[in-house]
């Protein structure tokens, strides 16, 4: 048995499961140094990652397991974080990686570069760093990320609503379940005035259209009472954040207290927030010569 093979014996020890809660004590693979390793749940996680612990248990964070080993001048680091399942795991990666930059030769969903790999598989959300300068270990990292998805079961993302793809920018599509995740797209304050509560997902991705760019934030709720209610929720008693313009019985148009402007649309189960952003000054008025001076060009 090779060291690559140890490695992943070692590793997959560590993925928790079901009957495996605790990363077990076991002898390094030949060659390594285990420098540190731990196990954390939700109420413990905040010490390894603080400030950022949050977002993960609003994705549905359920248990991590980190080790730091060094062999010969290479050091790197890995952890593991099991998640609710695999939107949450998806969740979580596309959270912090889109715009993906994939690494060729890595297998499954990835991105990263030479001292940082992220890469995500059914219910687990992988962080593999490198902290050395030692290029030789680069091939190892790249190995170790595919050894260890290869062996965690395939289970297909079942996504909760499509998008529409006229116009979708690529490699923006992202997800979330909380006010944490949305408040970086669209804030609506501190409270889940959505009513998301951690079980329905929003759908996000931008749209190049004529006047610029959009970003649309597409809920699919359990059923039409729920969408109706949330959208009435919205429209009769806005946050001090929310100030309404127009409006009628399926949208209106508001603004929030960061001056962006949003327009929210009911259509049966799905509720519809597109975030409208406002042409720079010197784009509207490069558009508006544009025209004047092609006329100019025909009549020279």
């Amino acid at each position: 048995m090779n060291k690559y093979h140890f490695l992943l014996y070692f590793f997959l020890l560590l993925i928790p499961t079901a009957r495996n809660t605790a990363a077990p004590l076991i002898l390094p693979p030949v060659g390594w140094q285990i420098e540190s390793r731990e196990t954390f749940s939700p109420e413990t996680l905040c010490r390894h990652i603080d400030g950022a612990a949050e977002l993960l248990l609003e994705f549905g964070f359920k248990k991590m397991t980190a080790a730091r080993l060094s062999r010969k001048g290479s050091q790197f680091s890995v952890e593991i974080y099991q998640m609710a399942g695999p939107l949450s795991a998806l969740g979580i990666y596309l959270n912090r990686c889109a715009p993906e930059t994939p690494i060729a030769g890595v297998i499954p969903r990835n991105s990263g570069d030479s001292f940082q790999l992220e890469l995500v598989k059914s219910a687990c959300f992988i962080v593999i760093n490198r902290f050395d300068k030692n290029r030789k270990s680069l091939p190892l990292m790249e190995k170790l990320a595919n050894k260890l998805a290869a062996e965690i079961p395939n289970i297909k993302v079942k996504w909760p609503c499509t998008l529409p793809e006229k116009g979708k920018i690529k490699g923006s599509v992202r997800l979330a379940r909380g006010p944490l995740a949305l408040r970086p797209v669209l804030s609506f304050g501190e409270d889940d005035v959505l009513r998301l509560h951690g079980k329905t997902w929003a759908v996000i991705a931008d749209y190049r259209v004529r006047k610029g760019k959009e970003t649309l934030i597409r809920i699919n709720y359990q059923d039409e009472k729920k969408s109706r209610a949330v959208f009435i929720s919205l429209l009769e008693n806005p946050n001090s954040r929310m100030k309404i313009s127009r409006k009628n019985d399926t949208s209106f148009v508001f603004r929030n207290n960061d001056n962006e402007k949003a327009i929210v649309q009911r259509h049966g189960n799905i509720l519809d927030i597109r975030k409208i952003y406002s042409i720079p000054p010197s784009e509207s008025r490069r558009r508006a010569t544009r025209p004047n001076k092609r006329r100019n060009e025909h009549a020279d």
